[in-house]
């Protein structure tokens, strides 16, 4: 089997963090991760679509915290950091002609903030998909379509690392061959099993 190319999510793939933003809430701030948890969760499924008003749809989180919004985001950020043991093995899979590629659910203050602090990154990706600028959010089956539609390839020929068990049953769906991302090692030794090197 050849393998054409790679699709990794971002977030627990590409970018680490230090755990759930609202345990470190709860930690920080003593208040119940149980309570702030459904606050992040409805604010985030409206600002990943196209043309959402962020500010506002924010509000409540950043009430309840009694933060403003820029010290929200500059808090939330300080815990992720740029996965490069991954990014140096994707220089070498493109050295060997595979294509890589980003497909993640975001919004715009977060992808801006890796756009700004990590554009190594993005110079080192062929194409990212943002589902705040496609409006195609994982795990709706369009969001993998988007990319098979726009190469020669076919499904079997991608291969897939998520951190979501729903968002790789959705891809495998459609042909696509997938694997959670827990490490570098056992992303390594997965694509190694499939292209029998």
């Amino acid at each position: 089997m050849e393998i054409k190319a790679i699709i990794f999510d971002m977030n627990g793939v590409f970018i680490k963090d230090s755990g759930p933003l609202s345990k470190r809430i709860e930690e920080d701030f003593k208040i119940d991760a149980g309570e702030i948890y459904p606050l992040i969760k409805t604010a985030l499924k409206q600002v990943r679509v196209p043309g959402a008003n962020s500010r506002p749809i924010w509000q409540p989180v950043l009430e309840r915290l009694n933060m403003t919004y820029e010290d929200f985001f500059k808090y939330w950020f300080s815990g992720e950091s740029l996965n490069d043991e991954l990014l140096q093995y994707t220089k070498e899979l493109r050295q060997l002609g595979i294509k890589v590629i980003i497909l993640s659910n975001n919004f715009p203050e977060r992808t801006n903030n890796y756009r700004q602090l990590y554009p190594e990154l993005f110079n080192e990706v062929d194409e990212q998909y943002f589902s705040w600028e496609t409006g195609n959010v994982k795990p709706n089956p369009e969001a993998y379509t988007q990319i098979i539609e726009k190469h020669d390839f076919l499904p079997s020929e991608y291969l897939y690392f998520d951190d979501s068990d729903q968002n790789l049953a959705s891809a495998s769906k459609l042909g696509v061959n997938v694997h959670l991302y827990q490490n570098l090692q056992d992303t390594k030794n997965f694509i190694n099993t499939l292209q029998n090197v």
